[in-house]
């Protein structure tokens, strides 16, 4: 089985560092919550949409360094191949920042991936396991290119899109979530934990 995963928000939690930038931001009252929506909220309410916006590529850039995968992510990963299934991470993010300073967020993500996953000191993916593409399409493509048979993603949109190929099962990842409810799209598996994708190493 080919196992498709994507990165940003799937495999990577970004709390930790989402707190730490914020907090390193003197221009950030200490009432505002140091989380993702806390920082982009007030921001926006301030009319300092450019500085979000630079936020991201410091936290998408550097700001991985304070980044960690989601609880159980190695190791279900793990379990995947040692089951031997194949493991790829296919995901989409721009090359460098809309604003600010100009950090390669490919390289930044390449860097994460095999300093942080791994197992017994070894990498759980190689080079050519890790693709980063520039566009959601670009994305898409590859999961069908690389006949994914299930894949693994925290946007909707991604999994909702009428070029993601029907072979593959969609997975979707929102942490802390219950049961399907009216408003899931249909044809989804909602994944709120990595513990609950165990089954595939069985199949």
């Amino acid at each position: 089985m080919i196992i498709g995963l994507d990165l940003d928000n799937t495999i990577v939690c970004y709390d930790a560092a989402i707190e730490q930038l914020a907090s390193d931001m003197d221009s950030l009252p200490d009432d505002i919550p140091k989380t993702k929506l806390g920082v982009r909220d007030y921001l926006r309410a301030e009319g300092r949409e450019p500085e979000w916006t630079e936020f991201q590529g410091r936290l998408y850039g550097p700001g991985m360094a304070h980044a960690e995968p989601f609880p159980s992510a190695i190791e279900v990963i793990s379990n995947f191949q040692k089951a031997g299934h194949t493991t790829v991470i296919i995901s989409h993010r721009t090359r460098y920042p809309y604003l600010g300073p100009q950090y390669d967020l490919h390289e930044s993500a390449k860097d994460w991936i095999s300093s942080t996953l791994l197992v017994s000191g070894r990498p759980l993916f190689q080079p050519g396991d890790v693709h980063l593409n520039e566009t959601r399409g670009e994305k898409i493509s590859l999961v069908d290119s690389l006949k994914c048979d299930v894949f693994l993603d925290d946007l909707v949109e991604v999994l909702t899109d009428d070029k993601f190929p029907p072979r593959a099962q969609k997975l979707w990842f929102s942490p802390g979530s219950g049961a399907k409810d009216d408003d899931t799209p249909d044809g989804l598996e909602i994944i709120s934990h990595w513990t609950e994708l165990s089954w595939l190493s069985s199949k």
